[in-house]
């Protein structure tokens, strides 16, 4: 599970004195959780989850509402963090939208394109989501600035030294292959953008996101009419405006919520010698499968892999970790054993 963001927060207690809480926000395949944490009335800490889903937007709205009325309870933060600063200096929350808006206007396609490819394999390597590795709006930034050193990357709003430090050799080696016609710092974007068409952007924005998680409920509700009907990826994948990662990714969080995919999961895997599966299901028993590429590595050589060969091997072994998860069972039984009974929604749910 990946932490994304963890604060403590005081309030003056009317008896106990200063009771001290704990927030967090943690990712896991694409699955987001966000925790509060405080002293129970027994003085044992008591644990209150405010939201358990996939869904980014539902996740923050429920984390700002949820926040507000601890605030609201006496709670303040030991650390001010980016959404209070944010909130107290819209100066700085207008520039860092000129900063995006220039970045959409101006991304070198091709930068971003080798950027992307970077993420999704260092993603999949350490068996993260890619957004959590880095995310399309902070690649934009980079194929758009084109920092050539580690000081410059820096002045990347989203990049802070943890990041630079795992990722920074990686991007500059990258950003030094192209030209750069604009300098650092990024102070001259202010006069560069003009305020309103940036701000009507974000707005635009953040409407299309509004769209995307009514269309990515739809491509689930069709993905899963797909899957009852017996068709398998290879059918799928001409049907659906979407790639085969983005539809397995979609799996993924189908399994999450209870539905039933092992027909499909079992379609899949037949293509699979049934030797490299036993294998992979001992390395899941020994590691539990959070990393992938470790598991991928036994099986195969992977210099001799091109990248739709690889690609489909991440995917069946996606699909096979699945199974072993569901799975209610001892970990020295077989891999060809039925998967624990799973929960099967119904039509209308």
């Amino acid at each position: 599970m990946n932490l994304v963001f963890l604060n403590r927060f005081e309030k003056e207690g009317e008896q106990e004195g200063v009771v001290t809480a704990q927030l967090s926000i943690a990712e896991e395949f694409g699955e987001w959780h966000v925790w509060w944490h405080e002293p129970g009335k027994t003085g044992i800490p008591a644990q209150e989850s405010w939201y358990k889903g996939t869904e980014w937007e539902q996740m923050i709205a429920e984390f700002r509402a949820r926040l507000s009325e601890k605030r609201q309870a006496g709670y303040r933060p030991l650390v001010e963090f980016a959404a209070g600063r944010e909130q107290a200096s819209a100066g700085r929350a207008a520039f860092l939208r000129k900063l995006d808006y220039y970045a959409e206007q101006h991304a070198d396609d091709a930068l971003f394109e080798a950027l992307r490819r970077w993420r999704n394999g260092q993603a999949a390597n350490e068996g993260k989501s890619a957004f959590i590795v880095a995310s399309n709006r902070l690649l934009k930034l980079v194929s758009a600035f084109k920092p050539q050193t580690m000081d410059e990357l820096l002045q990347i709003p989203g990049f802070g030294e943890y990041k630079a430090g795992l990722y920074g050799q990686d991007l500059l080696a990258l950003t030094a292959a192209v030209d750069r016609q604009t300098a650092f710092p990024l102070d001259w974007v202010e006069e560069a953008v003009d305020g309103a068409a940036a701000e009507q952007w974000a707005k635009d924005k953040q409407e299309e996101r509004r769209n995307g998680a009514t269309s990515k409920r739809e491509l689930k509700r069709k993905l899963l009419e797909a899957i009852r009907a017996g068709k398998t990826l290879d059918e799928m994948e001409p049907l659906f405006a979407a790639s085969r990662r983005e539809l397995v990714t979609c799996i993924e969080e189908l399994d999450k919520e209870g539905y039933d995919l092992e027909p499909l999961i079992a379609a899949e895997l037949e293509t699979v010698p049934p030797q490299l599966v036993e294998q992979a299901w001992s390395a899941f028993a020994k590691t539990g499968g959070r990393y992938l590429r470790p598991i991928l590595q036994k099986l195969y050589d992977e210099k001799k892999l091109d990248e739709k060969a690889l690609s489909r091997a991440y995917e069946w072994l996606r699909l096979l970790r699945i199974r072993y998860r569901g799975a209610n069972i001892d970990i020295s039984e077989p891999p060809g054993a039925e998967a624990g009974e799973r929960h099967e929604r119904s039509e209308s749910a």
